[in-house]
């Protein structure tokens, strides 16, 4: 069981520990790495796919939007936000800085 009795620094183990260590962590971040990246593209995918809802699809098309599930979402937000929900104002806040 770790606490602050157990923990070593890096700079008191030998340099095969600290290079044992570092391999292990290193290995440990690619594979968080991959898995954000295929769960991005899994996003991607699904949200440029067409709508499944009838309703939103025959909505988005008459208002000249493509059908996406990316417009549906961004619609169905930006009408939270009218309606005065200030979450999903912050969310479009937030999407407008990063891009």
């Amino acid at each position: 069981m770790a606490n602050e009795n157990n923990l070593i620094p890096i700079r008191k183990r030998s340099s095969r520990e600290a290079r044992e260590m570092g391999k292990k962590g290193g290995i440990a971040s690619g594979k968080v790495r991959r898995k954000k990246a295929n769960l991005k593209k899994a996003f991607d995918t699904l949200l440029a796919s067409e709508v499944s809802n009838d309703d939103m699809k025959v909505f988005l098309t008459e208002q000249g939007f493509e059908p996406s599930n990316e417009m549906a979402l961004a619609m169905v937000v930006l009408q939270k936000a009218l309606r005065g929900d200030a979450k999903a104002l912050a969310q479009i806040m937030d999407i407008l800085e990063r891009h």
